[in-house]
């Protein structure tokens, strides 16, 4: 079967407790955070409908990851959001990390890293071998290349993130 965003969208309820069991009772297989920030937040949102409409999310398996540095200046992001972390990645090489939420920048200091996990999918969803592709937290993977141009973090340092890769067929009992 598949699940298109379509719809997902057609789902779409003002509760995301209702949104969610909506979405799951056709099938949809995603935590609960992932589904808030990719599928609830974004599910009016035309321009990323736009991005995301060709893929089948019933063959999307969801690993709470983490990725380097390195692996994270390797990860792309859709045209109409590349300003967004161009920006955030500008504003941190020349002031460090800056928001309006004290506790955001306090857990920068502290840990280095976000406090909610972007979300990112394989190349191999959207049918391409490209590397990883940042669907949500674009100002949150901003950061961090920000941080890594001014040399505060290291290219090792890990960086949790949702990753979306195909999900393995499971073979019949």
């Amino acid at each position: 079967m598949t699940i298109s965003w379509s719809e997902i969208e057609r789902q779409l309820a003002p509760d995301l407790g209702d949104h969610w069991a909506r979405a799951r009772s056709f099938g949809l297989e995603c935590p609960v955070d992932v589904f808030e920030q990719l599928f609830h937040d974004h599910g009016v949102d035309e321009t990323f409908a736009g991005v995301v409409r060709f893929i089948d999310w019933a063959t999307v398996q969801w690993e709470d990851t983490e990725l380097s540095g390195v692996a994270l200046r390797r990860v792309a992001v859709p045209r109409p959001y590349q300003h967004a972390m161009d920006e955030a990645r500008w504003r941190t090489l020349a002031e460090g990390v800056q928001d309006d939420r004290p506790e955001i920048v306090e857990h920068w200091r502290k840990a280095g890293t976000w406090l909610r996990s972007p979300i990112l999918i394989a190349g191999g969803v959207l049918g391409s071998s490209s590397t990883d592709e940042c669907l949500v937290g674009f100002t949150r993977l901003g950061n961090p290349l920000g941080l890594l141009d001014r040399q505060e973090v290291s290219e090792a340092a890990r960086h949790r993130v949702w990753l979306g890769r195909v999900a393995l067929k499971r073979l019949p009992a």
